[in-house]
């Protein structure tokens, strides 16, 4: 089979010699066995820009033992269990979405840090049952203000309910209080600032 040489920048030309050599391969083979399985994502549908956030949102799920349910089934869960005691419920997704942020506080330190980790996993919407979700500072000025707002968030008021628990958990870990929630079927909207800057 023949070869064709491809240009890139020096600086990429050296950071795929080195990973070639850490995984004992030649920069031929390495560059290869890369760009095969980037072309086979791409055949699929997919884009350049799924590869990476794909592979860590399958190790994020390893690392915290998740396993993917159909969401119909997990709306058929939750409400039953929303009949039978409420609080538990609330509970159980507000520590699920602590530990998820604990979790994701290990890469992203900071609010900000998450705001660029839940853009990226846009296109993948890991954990909830919901098919948009936005983080962003709530103004210029806001310094140590958010706003999280999600859509798509099931097709009953306990799904709903449940992820914005799971929401409230995620914040708590990055030391943000919950200050309004507003919250209706497919829809979540919560405020919330830095505890320090709380009066």
């Amino acid at each position: 089979m023949g070869r064709t040489n491809i240009a890139v920048e020096d600086s990429l030309a050296d950071e795929l010699s080195r990973e070639a050599g850490k995984q004992n391969k030649t920069v031929y083979a390495f560059a290869n066995e890369s760009l095969l399985a980037v072309l086979d994502v791409l055949r699929s549908g997919g884009t350049t820009k799924q590869v990476a956030p794909a592979w860590r949102f399958v190790s994020m799920m390893k690392d915290m033992d998740c396993i993917g349910l159909p969401g119909d089934l997990i709306e058929k869960i939750i409400t039953k269990a929303y009949e039978r005691d409420p609080e538990w419920l609330a509970r159980t997704w507000s520590d699920q979405g602590a530990r998820l942020g604990s979790y994701l506080k290990m890469s992203a330190l900071e609010p900000e840090e998450l705001m660029k980790m839940i853009d990226e996993f846009q296109v993948l919407i890991p954990l909830l049952p919901i098919r948009k979700i936005e983080f962003r500072k709530t103004g210029v000025d806001s310094e140590g203000k958010y706003v999280v707002r999600a859509v798509g968030a099931g097709h009953s008021k306990e799904i709903a309910y449940c992820a914005e628990q799971f929401i409230r958990g995620v914040l708590s870990a990055y030391s943000l209080r919950v200050t309004d929630s507003r919250i209706s079927e497919g829809i979540i909207e919560v405020s919330a600032e830095v505890q320090n800057q709380l009066k």
